[in-house]
């Protein structure tokens, strides 16, 4: 008989803008080969959704956007929106993990899920599987939070964040996987959307706010030093406006445009641009950059160690931080003939072949 596995994540089906919820998802797609395969999430979103009520991230998110809700939020926590989905998860999707037994339970929501899954190990020793999307971000601290509900395996990113968990809990049996992404989704053929930019188009896509790690503002600096050459911003968050107007001095009205799309237009964005760039400081994995590789493009990205593994010979690294030495890889990278190392870079984190090393770590729960 096959495994039951219950995949924890409200935030599944309201949005697809982040990549807990997206790889939620298409786990829950591809491990349906192997198991029987239960997505537990606030909305429908697939055949193999589950809805059970809670008040998803995003719900918050949105009052958020209201300043004098924002500031009233903020008082009770530092990330309001994750403790109250993970308040009002904790409550409804216990009870139901009790009521509906799984063989391996394995939360994608942070502390949320991990709560969840403890409690049914309590009762059941059902084993937990965790994939530890933060990483290194802020020198660990996720991660070594996370680690107190001691998953019965832990799946890490990269070599120095495995090293890491060993040297804080020897005990802790830690894997190491890479994200994947949909290449039939994330391809160069297909529909491309009109932005209506002219000359060579630079995409980025992240949430415009000033105060996350994104660093939006040095790919503005970088392109403002090129000739026609354009940049096409994807994304949405606090801090539209200051962008906006940044991009307007920094490039003018004609080198720039700030969109927001639905997750099913997002391919067809990657397939309108030339190259694709995240300068941001940190990042656990870097699941954008794989998609822009996918559709064909070269990356420019930060110079780190994760990035220069997943890029490889499809892209430029470079400190982002010099706005000169930024802006001539940009430059470099839409002069070479990439051919298809992108795409030949991407195909090696398909997510057919992820899953299948997570049917390996399920099988030995």
């Amino acid at each position: 008989m096959k495994k039951n596995i219950a995949i924890i994540h409200p935030e599944a089906g309201f949005s697809s803008s982040g990549g807990s919820q997206l790889s939620a998802f298409e786990m829950a797609e591809h491990l349906t080969e192997y198991y029987n395969v239960r997505l537990l999430s606030s909305s429908k979103c697939s055949d193999r959704s589950v809805v059970i009520p809670c008040i998803p991230r995003g719900k918050i998110k949105k009052l958020q956007k209201i300043k004098f809700l924002d500031w009233l939020l903020t008082r009770l926590a530092s990330n309001p929106s994750l403790l109250i989905e993970s308040i009002t998860s904790f409550l409804t999707y216990t009870p139901y993990l009790i009521l509906k037994r799984a063989d391996v339970i394995y939360p994608n929501n942070d502390y949320g899920g991990l709560a969840v899954a403890f409690i049914i190990r309590k009762i059941f020793k059902t084993p937990i599987l965790y994939t530890e999307r933060a990483g290194m971000v802020s020198n660990g601290k996720v991660l070594r939070r996370n680690l107190k509900f001691k998953p019965d395996c832990l799946v890490v990113f990269n070599e120095e964040t495995r090293r890491y968990v060993k040297s804080e809990l020897p005990s802790q049996r830690v894997e190491v996987i890479p994200n994947g992404v949909n290449l039939s989704l994330f391809n160069p053929k297909g529909e491309r959307f009109k932005h209506g930019l002219k000359g060579d188009v630079i995409l980025t896509v992240g949430a415009l706010n000033k105060q996350n790690h994104k660093r939006i503002h040095l790919a503005i600096e970088a392109v403002s030093k090129l000739n026609n050459v354009s940049l096409l911003i994807c994304g949405d968050g606090p801090d539209v406006a200051y962008f906006k107007q940044l991009c307007l001095e920094k490039l003018g009205a004609e080198r720039y445009r700030v969109i927001k799309v639905k997750f099913s237009e997002i391919p067809a964005v990657y397939r309108s641009v030339n190259a694709f760039t995240l300068p941001s400081e940190d990042e656990p994995f870097g699941r954008v950059y794989l998609e822009a590789m996918a559709s064909g493009l070269p990356v420019i990205a930060t110079d780190d160690a994760m990035r220069r593994s997943i890029i490889g010979n499809a892209g430029i690294v470079c400190d982002v931080i010099n706005a000169e030495e930024y802006a001539a890889a940009i430059d470099s990278a839409l002069s070479n003939n990439w051919s298809d190392k992108p795409l030949n870079q991407a195909a090696k984190y398909s997510w057919k072949s992820v899953a299948e090393k997570y049917s390996h770590i399920i099988n030995s729960l």
